[in-house]
């Protein structure tokens, strides 16, 4: 009788300390980790439409989004904004480095936003230029900021040069804001060297982190996808058929131009 008593007793203890280790894991935020990487193109949005779905399946916390791009089409980051806005949690923005042009408005869409000393953000003038495109941009642009309670003035010079805000910008020039300006007039919520300190100060210590990665097929849309690479393959498609058509029979130049409309036209598909 005395074995059973202290096997129950052992088995007792380790059901206590089970349920305490789930509680306790149950307490653990779990936070989704999405690289804004590189050129904006149409296969990161739907990698980040992808990672936000997961997050949102897999009952994530919060979502941290880690930026450092020059830009890209604004299609795609409008794309990505929608997503990250749709998000039904918690959105965190880490400027690593820079967040210029396209990636300032996803940078935007997020709740809380935190920079690297040293980081940019600005710089979001579309080419070509034209003032259909800037206003719908810069509204774009006005909305994101107030959604979060920042400056709408501010956002909108970063995309129309006619936008003077004294002590920031003169009219005629681009607003791009180094990481203690921003800090300095508010537009942004924190300074910060790391990742754990981003989600520390943000309200997630200890937060058990998931860093998520593009698949293959969003790899090659990525690569496929980039405006370069998308131009040339395109244009080598074209000329490929026009030597075809203006030469008798079919060859090389047919082949290899339709080869080039395909992978143009494929890669959309797979996005």
């Amino acid at each position: 009788m005395g074995r059973y008593r202290w096997l129950g007793l052992i088995l007792a203890t380790l059901a206590v300390l089970a349920g305490a280790l789930g509680a306790l894991a149950q307490g653990t935020p779990r936070v989704v980790v999405i690289p804004i990487v590189g050129t904006i193109d149409e296969g990161l949005a739907a990698f980040v439409e992808r990672s936000v779905e997961q997050a949102r399946r897999d009952g994530a916390d919060a979502i941290l989004i880690e930026v450092n791009t020059f830009g890209g089409r604004v299609d795609s980051a409008t794309s990505i904004r929608d997503a990250l806005l749709g998000a039904g949690r918690p959105v965190l923005a880490f400027v690593r480095e820079r967040a210029w042009s396209a990636g300032a408005l996803i940078t935007l869409a997020a709740e809380k936003i935190a920079m690297a000393p040293g980081a940019s953000i600005g710089a979001a003038e579309p080419q070509p230029a034209e003032e259909k495109t800037i206003s719908a941009l810069r509204a774009e642009f006005e909305a994101t900021a107030e959604r979060h309670g920042r400056d709408p003035r501010v956002a909108a010079a970063m995309v129309d040069k006619r936008i003077a805000i004294e002590g920031l910008t003169g009219e005629g020039a681009i607003l791009t804001l180094t990481a203690a300006r921003a800090f300095e007039i508010g537009f942004v919520d924190l300074l910060a060297a790391s990742r754990e300190e981003v989600l520390a100060a943000f309200g997630f210590p200890g937060a058990v982190v998931e860093e998520v990665a593009p698949n293959w097929a969003e790899r090659v849309a990525r690569f496929l996808t980039d405006p370069t690479i998308s131009s040339l393959l395109l244009t080598l498609g074209m000329l490929g058929l026009l030597a075809e058509i203006t030469s008798p029979g079919w060859g090389v130049p047919g082949t290899a131009g339709l080869a080039c409309l395909a992978l143009f036209f494929g890669a959309r598909l797979i996005t």
